[in-house]
């Protein structure tokens, strides 16, 4: 397929990603809909290639937030965090326990846990916001190693502001397994697999978390440090 800056994907066609997708196309309250090109979430980009670089360039893209611990972003560069032409920033969104899914070796392990304690870092989200906050104009890609759990989360937390449905919101991150399975290489030990997958009540129960303790996404953020009119030009940059 040829690809044209001017079309929108909800997945991009990429030849050495696989999980690039846009925010972009979701109902929002009111007979809105969310705007392409101001959010993608993907995968680790460190094999894409200079015509995927070109591609994502030429889609808007100004501003990089790497999600993944330093040892990740040493090991797995991102091929943009000294270009020119783009604002990289490294916000490790992990927990004191977990670094990544991948790395986890303990049979019990629960994801949607996993996914709480990520919401529950309200300091780290604030910081994301805010760097967003700086680059409302541009395109914001965010990304973890597989684009699954840590990215799933800052997905979540942007399409809820936008009143995107809890179903939608579900879907958007459940389809990470079909783009990932065939391709990403997740180091699973034995009897680990399931945390391959991207099941539905994992983010579900991040999702009811935030309902149940906050009440709505917009207290929740009240609650993490944003104020009220930085909340609102964030869900000015995603919905039209």
């Amino acid at each position: 397929m040829k690809r044209n800056a001017l079309l929108d994907y909800n997945r991009l066609p990429m030849e050495k990603a696989y999980n690039v997708r846009e925010l972009g196309g979701y109902a929002a309250r009111g007979g809105s809909v969310t705007k392409y090109h101001q959010f993608l979430r993907t995968d680790n980009l460190t094999d894409i290639t200079e015509e995927d670089k070109n591609f994502l360039l030429a889609y808007g893209l100004q501003a990089v937030i790497d999600l993944r611990g330093r040892e990740e972003t040493l090991i797995y560069p991102n091929p943009f965090r000294e270009h020119p032409m783009v604002s990289y920033i490294n916000l490790p969104f992990i927990t004191d326990s977990v670094l990544d899914m991948r790395a986890v070796k303990e049979k019990e392990f629960q994801p949607a846990e996993f996914y709480i304690n990520l919401v529950e870092y309200k300091e780290m989200v604030a910081r994301l916001f805010r760097f967003i906050l700086e680059h409302v104009d541009g395109c914001v890609l965010f990304h973890c190693q597989a684009g699954k759990d840590r990215t799933g989360i800052l997905a979540m937390l942007l399409l809820g502001i936008c009143d995107v449905s809890k179903e939608d919101i579900i879907a958007n991150y459940q389809v990470s397994h079909t783009y990932l399975k065939d391709h990403v290489e997740l180091r699973i030990h034995d009897g680990l697999e399931e945390l391959e997958y991207s099941r539905p009540e994992w983010i579900e129960a991040a999702y009811e978390h935030i309902m149940t303790e906050y009440g709505s996404f917009r207290k929740y953020l009240l609650a993490a440090g944003l104020k009220k009119k930085e909340i609102r030009r964030i869900r000015r940059k995603l919905v039209l």
